[in-house]
């Protein structure tokens, strides 16, 4: 055992660093409950990274990264639909060129970080709750930004103890990493809606691609969700008293352009009924398996009015299910207390956005659409409630930010108590967010 621990020093290096990152920003070393609240998250963390078994998904990424380990050379980005590719992928898989399902990169990502700390399942599973305690300073900089600095500890609580969220974020699996691009995307795109600039924009864009280095759908949403966040961020801002903002609008304009002529030439871009057709397929490939949790609703592709009536059915069951009267045991319990959870939450964040004014509410109003439309992608690519619990987590970070107010509101007024009082934002108060 004592052997073993050795081995890992890697793993316990990034073990005892996660505490010390939140301790490097000002802001967040100041508020000693916020940071006991982002330590008792790690501390479940890091006990789920050591107790935790082989999970078939994680040993793949840890044992093809040990592989790429013995190469001569590490390829970081490799055609991985060619014979010759060190990792074989299925045709199915490149939906298009330069950047595959995301899985195989993920892969070299860990090979290369192996070969500068050895091969350590621990190291592995400890990088991934390193991204979680990033993620947690990022949220807590987008809290400064909607000026809810009054429920930081709560959403850090709410955020972070979430059972399913816990485990996937404590593995060696994709969601944490992507959880912590999207949010860092989420961040520059409300700075560029604040100072508009070259640099907001740039780290914008690096954070876009991070996250589509990760998964083949994201790829796909992250072109759209550029151009809504360039839109958001210049086009929807109403004074433009000087001719340099004029400039910044025709450069907004002109990059999104670009944007879209080069995911275009790349293959990056897909139309929306190029994208149903390959998600019909998937689905019905997908649907072949008889598994116990798969969804009830079928995607209809055959005509437009049954795109209508049938994507909101297959979006409503992806957010929510399991239904109570799917229940069958301890596991699809706690599954359905994390749907109430996420319906709860998403019906505080539209009563926050309503209530609230000015540019708080188009912060709302952004969040909102670009959380819910990667929920859209998702439930699009997802045929049963055992995978949907996984692919919340990369946006159950943003639900929480916008809903955990008012829940947390609501609470204190149910005489709870759980989570202290302090001053309103000025954005809104008590008695307006409900």
């Amino acid at each position: 055992m004592f052997l073993n621990m050795m081995q890992d020093w890697a793993g316990w290096l990034f073990l005892f660093f996660s505490f010390s990152i939140v301790l490097m920003w000002k802001s967040i070393r100041d508020d000693t409950k916020v940071i006991c609240a982002i330590w008792f998250c790690l501390v479940l963390h890091h006990a789920v990274v050591f107790l935790n078994v082989y999970i078939p998904d994680t040993y793949t990424f840890h044992s093809n990264a040990m592989q790429l380990t013995a190469l001569p050379e590490l390829e970081l980005f490799v055609e991985v639909c060619q014979p010759s590719s060190h990792i074989i992928f299925s045709h199915q898989d490149c939906i298009f060129e330069g950047i595959s399902n995301g899985g195989e990169n993920y892969i070299h990502s860990l090979g290369f970080i192996y070969r500068f700390f050895g091969g350590s399942r621990v190291l592995g599973e400890e990088l991934s709750v390193l991204a979680f305690v990033l993620s947690c300073v990022v949220l807590l900089k987008l809290i400064d930004h909607l000026d809810i600095r009054r429920f930081r500890v709560g959403i850090v609580l709410v955020f972070g103890l979430l059972p399913s969220a816990v485990i996937f974020r404590s593995v060696m699996l994709r969601e944490s990493w992507q959880a912590l691009f999207f949010l860092l995307f989420l961040y520059w795109a409300i700075r560029l809606s604040k100072w508009p600039g070259i640099l907001n924009v740039l780290f914008l864009l690096m954070s876009a691609f991070c996250l589509a280095f990760l998964h083949y759908g994201l790829a796909n949403y992250a072109i759209y969700l550029v151009v809504i966040s360039l839109y958001w961020g210049i086009f929807s801002r109403k004074k433009i008293g000087h001719l340099s903002h004029h400039v910044r609008f025709l450069f907004a304009g002109l990059l999104i352009a670009c944007v879209i002529i080069i995911s275009q030439k790349m293959g990056w871009f897909m139309t929306p009924g190029k994208a149903l057709e390959g998600v019909a397929g998937t689905r019905d490939a997908l649907m072949a398996y008889d598994v116990r949790t798969n969804f009830s609703f079928m995607l209809d592709k055959s005509s437009v009015l049954g795109i209508i009536t049938t994507v909101p059915m297959v979006f409503v069951e992806y957010m929510f299910a399991p239904f109570p009267w799917q229940v069958e045991n301890v596991k699809d319990i706690c599954a359905l207390l994390e749907s109430i959870l996420r319906f709860v939450l998403l019906l505080f964040a539209v009563s926050s956005w309503r209530r609230s004014s000015g540019e708080v509410r188009s912060c709302y109003r952004f969040l909102l659409i670009v959380v819910l439309g990667m929920e859209l992608m998702w439930a699009l690519g997802t045929v049963n409630w055992g995978t949907a619990i996984r692919h919340h987590v990369p946006g159950y970070s943003v639900i929480v930010l916008l809903g955990a107010p008012g829940l947390i509101l609501f609470m204190r007024k149910l005489h709870f108590g759980m989570f202290g009082r302090g001053k309103v934002g000025r954005f809104q108060d008590s008695e307006r967010i409900l």
